[in-house]
């Protein structure tokens, strides 16, 4: 139990460090990390996603506020239109989730979850194989796919962020314009998400009062992850980070189709 409760509380405080500007794989790490590790605590697994939102948007609000000035609203526009669709596709899958047996909700969440973490991590590897200069200007057909994906990814599994960089990228943003964008836009998105998230029944009492709780965590990343941004170069840490993710995402897609078979 103390082993699982260290995770969750490393998963919390790596929020902050991800939404500070670095680190920019350990975004995707957070959910699986939790589902694993509130899977052998009294919440369950199906409670990550939940406690998740309210704590990211915590995050999100902080870097807001760092990067206030560095950032880039018209490419934010061009993305949300899609974005608002996916948000609402994403709503509806996650309605049809919860409504299933009880028994069957925490093998169909690592499922989703697992699954989304090793195609958005093989997203990544693919990405930096080919190259990144592939679209320097987006269409508004790319902008609008790339909202809706986006969007569907995040209300799912809260794990937009492969996709939001392979957009992003290839435009050559200075790397504070870089976080900044990122920052207004997934907080807009992660808001968008809440009604979804209340209608679906994932915001009880017990998960909001552990969200409060560890609140603390999410500005203690934070403000480690301005600190370290300044002194190391975040590649490697990327690196490794990327091919845990791909390794726990396979781990959580095993176990929860062994659970729903």
């Amino acid at each position: 139990m103390s082993v699982a409760w260290t995770v969750v509380f490393l998963a919390v405080f790596l929020i902050g460090v991800t939404k500070s500007g670095f680190g920019s794989g350990v975004g995707l790490m957070i959910v699986p990390m939790t589902v694993m590790a509130l899977g052998h605590t009294r919440h369950g697994g199906e409670a990550a996603l939940g406690l998740m939102l309210p704590l990211l948007i915590a995050g999100d609000l902080i870097a807001v506020w760092q990067y206030r000035h560095l950032f880039s609203l018209s490419i934010v526009k061009k993305l949300l239109p899609g974005t608002a669709v996916g948000v609402v596709v994403g709503a509806m899958l996650l309605w049809w989730f919860k409504h299933r047996p009880p028994r069957l909700i925490p093998a169909l969440i690592k499922v989703e979850v697992g699954l989304e973490s090793v195609v958005l991590v093989a997203l990544h590897w693919w990405r930096v194989w080919r190259g990144q200069a592939l679209h320097v200007t987006p269409s508004t057909l790319r902008s609008t796919l790339t909202g809706a994906a986006a969007g569907a990814s995040s209300t799912l599994a809260h794990a937009a962020g492969p996709i939001i960089a392979l957009y992003l990228l290839p435009q050559k943003l200075e790397r504070q314009l870089f976080v900044g964008t990122c920052a207004i836009y997934f907080f807009l998105l992660n808001t968008a998400k809440l009604p979804a998230y209340r209608y679906a029944g994932m915001f009880s009492r017990p998960v909001l009062a552990l969200a409060l709780w560890l609140l603390p965590l999410v500005v203690a990343g934070a403000l480690f992850g301005f600190w370290v941004n300044r002194r190391l170069n975040d590649e490697l840490f990327s690196k490794v980070v990327y091919a845990a993710t791909f390794v726990l995402g396979w781990w959580l897609l095993v176990d929860g189709v062994t659970g729903l078979r």
